[in-house]
């Protein structure tokens, strides 16, 4: 018995050191894996990477570093707000970026939407995924808080007030040494653009 186990152990270690191509319904793989359709007009075929939601994927941030570099997960539903997953907006296939410590998505996304919001009669917390805020702001007082987490570089997002009172911005617009520049005004739109390190500033109606 310790005989015949010697030599599976030693066959098992050969073939690691010999084959280095693996075919799938071929024999003779032209790269280090390849997969050839079959004829069969009944069986799926193609590769299945890892699916994870968001919050799924969140959960193993720290499983993920240099020698994970490049590696494919498709995402199935969510949308990244803090941490490695923060620049995942929809689903699709996204591979890690080490020096970023980012998941990127692969190639153009098909699935992008623009988001406008419900209309907003009181204070608001923009989430990173808002494109468009609707408001109708008629009591004094009110704030529109801007995304600070989770957002990149260059992010715009426009605010409409048909309200009859202005709306307070938070955090201030770089671009607030007037008072004025501080509020979006009553029954009027404005634009923000996202310029880093939690800051904002007006890219237009101010």
């Amino acid at each position: 018995m310790m005989k015949k186990n010697f030599i599976a152990t030693l066959a098992i270690a050969s073939s690691s050191f010999v084959f280095g191509q693996v075919g799938i319904n071929t024999n003779t793989p032209q790269s280090t894996l390849e997969v050839t359709s079959s004829s069969s007009p009944t069986t799926p075929e193609g590769m299945l990477v890892p699916r994870f939601t968001v919050t799924e994927l969140a959960a193993k941030d720290a499983a993920y570093g240099a020698a994970q570099n490049g590696i494919l997960v498709f995402i199935s539903s969510g949308v990244g707000s803090t941490g490695k997953t923060s620049d995942i907006k929809n689903s699709g296939f996204y591979y890690y970026d080490n020096p970023t410590s980012k998941w990127k998505i692969a190639g153009s996304s098909s699935s992008s939407t623009f988001n406008v919001t419900t209309e907003k009669t009181a204070s608001y917390t923009a989430l990173a995924t808002d494109d468009y805020i609707k408001l109708n702001i008629n009591t004094a007082g009110q704030t529109l808080t801007l995304p600070t987490t989770g957002v990149t570089v260059g992010k715009i997002i426009m605010a409409s007030n048909i309200g009859n009172m202005p709306v307070n911005i938070l955090p201030q617009p770089r671009n607030a040494s007037m008072p004025i520049n501080k509020q979006l005004a009553k029954e009027n739109s404005g634009s923000f653009i996202y310029i880093g390190n939690g800051l904002w500033d007006w890219a237009s109606g101010f």
